[in-house]
């Protein structure tokens, strides 16, 4: 299944030749970025006006168990706005690094051509993709 603007980016029309091929798995893995670059919007006199997206990290705190709090948060965003993720579940694993201790993956899995897939992401840190 894809959403409204994926399939409007992978339509296919006589002018624009072959739509590229859809990747699911990396549709998924785009939508958890956005969720969690996506900062909710809360307006004047606390009225929540978007709850799409998360916190920054940092505002949680810095220990494991202020993350698993964070990460809470994260699986109740991805089980709203990602619907296509079965059975997500989040894992903290341990990188070895003194500044980042942890990193956050995603496991659930897809249905790909009637059948179920294994879904892994681990979230990028900003550092990883430079």
């Amino acid at each position: 299944m894809q959403f409204l603007m994926e399939r409007l980016v992978n339509r296919t029309e006589p002018d624009m030749g072959l739509a590229p091929p859809f990747d699911l798995a990396a549709a998924i893995a785009a939508q958890i970025q956005r969720i969690v670059e996506c900062r909710p919007y809360i307006g004047p006199g606390g009225a929540r006006v978007c709850e799409f997206g998360m916190p920054p990290i940092v505002d949680t705190g810095i220990g494991l168990s202020d993350h698993e709090r964070y990460g809470q948060r994260l699986l109740a965003g991805i089980v709203r706005y990602e619907p296509r993720l079965i059975g997500p579940r989040l894992e903290w694993v341990a990188t070895g690094r003194a500044l980042r201790p942890h990193t956050l993956v995603i496991h659930g899995s897809i249905i790909e051509e009637d059948e179920p897939v294994v879904f892994r992401f681990e979230l990028p840190c900003p550092d990883d993709m430079s």
